[in-house]
């Protein structure tokens, strides 16, 4: 290959993963508005963790499940038998965050929950990328990961007052979950970066048959707690419809598309944007205060996905 080719070549390569960037960004701006939307479900009633979790997924599952169908023209149900056990380990990873992180938050504050699982997902995915993608944590990367930790920490801490009592064994308890919420967010990232490479379906049937098995999970989960609420105001199914179709359907196709184009690394450093957009939301549409921990936090989000931007990661 010459030098005029391989230019060439960097250039389209610099390019699609820039358009990954971009993609990641527009997800997790997205994903923001999921904690003030779940805020203003909760004002006009008092609705269960487990039965918001599983009516975004009873949404989002038709719509995908329909796009699939619309997208590839055959039955979104029709997958390789040896592509299964990759969408249910999917599934199961996207049911067990939210069962992980809304049991969590009882038993501690939101703030150690939310720092512990978002800061805590970014590190597992840069760590296990290295053997499973052979990606290279190179020193802008880990820059880029340490302002993206700490911007995080920085929202979080900055708009919450409760100190907790880390002492408490159900304290403890909430921190150990949190950081299994973390888990299951870096093997969803993880899960679908594999199935974009190896799995000859769509990212929409990818999500849908995932989406579908998660929301059986979680269906089950409200079942077995009584937990399951359905007799629920004309305004909270709005606000759970729009949970189940842009948050969660959308986004995640935006989503998967991106992980076509960026590094599973980049995937997880900028959809910590997500809090960013959440924090900015709940100051403009809730009235929350915004101190100089969020906006100091906010900044570093900026720069961390700026830096993962220009350089390859």
């Amino acid at each position: 290959m010459s030098s005029t080719e391989e230019v060439t070549l960097e250039k389209q390569q610099e390019k699609k993963r820039s358009g990954g960037i971009v993609l990641l960004v527009l997800a997790a701006g997205i994903w923001g508005t999921v904690g003030v939307s779940s805020a203003l479900l909760n004002r006009i009633e008092n609705t269960p963790a487990l039965t918001i979790g599983f009516l975004r997924l009873a949404f989002s599952s038709p719509f995908l499940l329909g796009l699939a169908w619309l997208t590839t023209k055959r039955n979104p149900f029709k997958a390789r038998l040896r592509d299964l056990p990759l969408f249910a380990a999917l599934g199961i990873a996207m049911a067990s965050y939210q069962l992980f992180y809304f049991i969590a938050i009882p038993l501690s504050s939101v703030t150690l929950v939310v720092v512990v699982a978002l800061c805590s997902a970014p590190v597992m995915v840069a760590l296990l990328s290295i053997p499973i993608f052979k990606e290279k944590l190179t020193g802008l990367v880990i820059l880029s990961l340490g302002l993206a930790l700490i911007g995080t920490g920085l929202l979080t801490l900055g708009g919450s007052d409760n100190k907790g009592d880390f002492l408490k064994p159900e304290y403890l308890l909430g921190a150990l979950l949190a950081l299994g919420a973390g888990l299951s967010y870096s093997s969803i990232t993880i899960l679908s970066k594999l199935a974009t490479r190896y799995t000859k379906s769509g990212s929409s049937q990818t999500m849908a048959l995932s989406f579908t098995f998660a929301a059986i999970l979680l269906l089950g989960g409200a079942l077995f707690t009584g937990n399951l609420k359905l007799n629920l105001a004309p305004g909270v199914w709005l606000i759970a419809a729009y949970l189940g179709l842009i948050p969660t359907g959308v986004a995640y196709i935006i989503f998967f598309q991106a992980l076509r184009r960026a590094t599973a690394t980049a995937a997880s450093i900028v959809t910590l944007l997500e809090p960013g957009v959440a924090a900015f939301l709940a100051w403009l549409l809730l009235g929350e205060s915004i101190g100089i921990l969020t906006l100091v936090g906010a900044i570093m989000l900026v720069v961390s996905v700026w830096i993962l931007s220009i350089k390859k990661s």
